[in-house]
C-alpha cells in the first residue's frame, strides 16, 4: 500500500509543530487572562487614588474655611465622575468619606461643627458635577462651625 503515517518522517515534524503550536498558544491566551486582570485591578487602584483625592482636598477645603476665621469661604467643585463612576461624599464632624462602587475612602479632620443651610444637620452629603461653597459662620455667641451649600 505505500508508506504509513509513521514511517514518515516529514508526518512526526507536523505533530511536534502541532503539539509545540497548541502549547504555544496555551501559554499565550493565560498570560493575555492573567493581564487584563492586572489591568482592571489597575483601573480600580486608580479610581480609588482619585477618591482618596476628593477626600483630601474637601477635608484640606474646611479645615482652611475654618482656619479663616468668620466670614471665610472657600468654593470648590466636585469632579463629574470618578473614572466613569459615580461617587457621593459625606462630610461630618469627624471627617470626609467617599464612597465609589461599594468601596470608600476616608480623611480625618478635626472635630468641628459641620451643616448645611436647608437644615441644621451634623452630616452634609455632596454630589458629581455640584460646585459648594464652604463658609465659616459663627453661631452661639463664641462657636463656628463650617456651613456647607450647594453654590
Amino acid at each position: 500500500m505505500g508508506n504509513s503515517i509513521i514511517s514518515d518522517p516529514s508526518a512526526t515534524l507536523n505533530i511536534d509543530f502541532l503539539i509545540t503550536m497548541l502549547f504555544l498558544l496555551m501559554i499565550t491566551s493565560s498570560i493575555i487572562s492573567i493581564s487584563e486582570g492586572r489591568f482592571i485591578t489597575a483601573e480600580k487602584t486608580e479610581q480609588l487614588a482619585e477618591a482618596r483625592s476628593i477626600c483630601e482636598k474637601v477635608a484640606h477645603a474646611i479645615e482652611l474655611t475654618y482656619c479663616g476665621g468668620e466670614g471665610h469661604e472657600i468654593r470648590i467643585e466636585m469632579p463629574s465622575s470618578l473614572k466613569g463612576s459615580d461617587y457621593t461624599v459625606k462630610v461630618n464632624q469627624s471627617g470626609v468619606l467617599v464612597m465609589v462602587n461599594g468601596k470608600c475612602g476616608y480623611s480625618f479632620s478635626y472635630l468641628k461643627k459641620i451643616s448645611s443651610y436647608n437644615n441644621n444637620q451634623s452630616e452634609v452629603f455632596m454630589f458629581p458635577k455640584n460646585s459648594y461653597i464652604l463658609r465659616n459662620v459663627k453661631f452661639n455667641n463664641n462657636s463656628h462651625k463650617v456651613v456647607i451649600s450647594e453654590d
